[in-house]
């Protein structure tokens, strides 16, 4: 769970370099920052034996990694989908390069 949410902050961080937009990248922060948020919520009502709304904040941490995942393959795909259907330069022109 810390490393799923820390993944979405590290790659959100450096989404740039990976072909996140800027609106992508804040989203992937917000979504990890929001996770670790509710890690101790979560782990104090496990601990405590409470055991109150248990799955309410095992899913407030848990979902924000299932998103961040689901932003970082849909960029993934839009990127292979768009290099996919680039035209493919000549020969000649590669060469010469």
């Amino acid at each position: 769970m810390l490393a799923g949410n820390l993944m979405a902050i590290a790659v959100g961080s450096g989404g740039a370099r990976i072909g996140l937009s800027r609106g992508r990248s804040r989203a992937m922060v917000a979504l990890g920052t929001a996770g670790l948020v509710a890690f101790p919520l979560f782990m104090a009502d496990v601990l405590t034996g409470w055991m109150w709304n248990v799955g309410m904040f095992e899913r407030a941490v848990i979902y924000p990694i299932m998103i961040g995942h689901a932003l970082l393959g849909s960029t993934v795909a839009a990127a292979r989908r768009r290099h996919a259907n680039s035209p493919l330069t000549p020969l000649d022109t590669r060469l010469a390069s």
